[in-house]
């Protein structure tokens, strides 16, 4: 009789164990977007959004690992957190060769943690569809040239290989996991659940470099304009409108007289 137990017990772990092996982790995406340029500090700021593809899941903590071009931009910090979300510590910065990404000069690695430390916060549900702003990272321009122009298409590249499945580890460095993001889990024994990792890459695309892994493109453009700078391309416009102007005031006279 006892042995009858044991087996049904055995086998009733092990159907267990099969049914969890084959359930697949929830995904989670992250994305830059919604790109700001502030004129008085010189300062490019890019909104952190997320979403997920399972109902009621919520971010508990993400590596915070993502490169760019030195000499573009220079990394200011992250702010604006939803209640409830911070960093865990100040991350590090490692400087490297941008060629790799396709970047005309280093590449900067940042390396944070970001984390929910206060769990009595209101609860940031991942929307399926929609996107959810759960802080944003903001930055320097240092490049003067940059100033005062119509496109500005700074890269920012999520530290994620394209086929990380295969490779050891995600990242682009050496024993570097990369962007890896965890869930709130339900069970109250338990911190945080698992999850696969998916990254919209900002300006940049996987391929196109035979020395490197991926290359800069221009997709998400602001123009860094500020004050009474105007356009070249709008001069014409600006010619017109105050030819326009004078025409009718020269008219005015004519009749007053």
């Amino acid at each position: 009789m006892k042995s009858n137990v044991f087996s049904t017990t055995v086998m009733i772990l092990i159907f267990s164990g099969l049914l969890c092996a084959g359930q697949s982790k929830p995904e989670v995406s992250v994305r830059f977007y919604n790109p700001q340029y502030i004129c008085e500090t010189e300062t490019y700021c890019l909104d952190v959004q997320f979403q997920s593809n399972t109902l009621n899941q919520q971010l508990f903590g993400m590596n915070l690992r993502f490169y760019y071009d030195d000499n573009i931009l220079e990394y200011l910090g992250a702010g604006d957190f939803k209640p409830g979300y911070g960093l865990t510590g100040a991350p590090q910065l490692t400087t490297g060769p941008g060629s790799v990404f396709g970047f005309a000069g280093p590449a900067d690695w940042v390396n944070g943690s970001v984390q929910l430390l206060n769990e009595s916060a209101p609860d940031q549900i991942l929307p399926l569809t929609d996107w959810l702003t759960l802080f944003k990272i903001c930055f320097h321009v240092d490049d003067p040239s940059y100033f005062n122009v119509q496109t500005f298409c700074p890269s920012i590249v999520w530290d994620l290989q394209e086929n990380w499945q295969e490779e050891e580890g995600g990242g682009f460095q050496p024993a570097d996991d990369g962007v890896v993001m965890t869930l709130v889990d339900p069970n109250p024994f338990q911190d945080s659940a698992p999850s696969t990792e998916i990254v919209f890459q900002f300006n940049w695309q996987y391929g196109g470099n035979p020395n490197g892994v991926g290359h800069p493109v221009e997709d998400i453009c602001i123009d860094t304009i500020c004050g009474y700078i105007i356009p070249v391309s709008n001069w014409a416009l600006f010619l017109g409108i105050g030819l326009m102007i004078l025409a009718t005031l020269f008219i005015y006279r004519r009749r007053m007289s």
